[in-house]
């Protein structure tokens, strides 16, 4: 007997195509800022205070994902300026990034009495 006869047809899919590295990159940057977001609100509850002087830190996920985007774009030949452009960028992301984490951490540590 054939029991497949109850079953519907099946349709065609499409076959799976993974995400992009770059798309692969924004939603590690996004998951940062979800983790980020959900301790700053946990520790509120907690404590009833506000973190305050976290701006540079709340910058540091995205100049990251952006340096990141770069490489990415240049390594698939998909970036403008050529690799001047591609070089200048990542060196003012990577700059930006340390600044703000050298003014940063302190001010987030400043929270804490330290």
């Amino acid at each position: 007997m054939d029991d497949r006869k109850d079953l519907p047809p099946e349709e065609p899919q499409e076959p799976y195509v993974p995400a992009s590295p770059i798309k692969r990159t924004w939603a590690w940057v996004a998951i940062v800022y979800v983790v980020i977001c959900t301790v700053l609100f946990t520790y509120y509850l907690a404590t009833a205070r506000v973190l305050i002087g976290l701006g540079p830190l709340m910058l540091c996920p995205a100049l990251a994902g952006l340096a990141v985007t770069t490489v990415l774009r240049y390594r698939s030949g998909r970036a403008r300026g050529g690799l001047a452009a591609c070089v200048a960028l990542t060196a003012a992301c990577v700059a930006l990034l340390l600044i703000n984490l050298y003014v940063g951490i302190p001010s987030l540590l400043r929270n804490f009495g330290g």
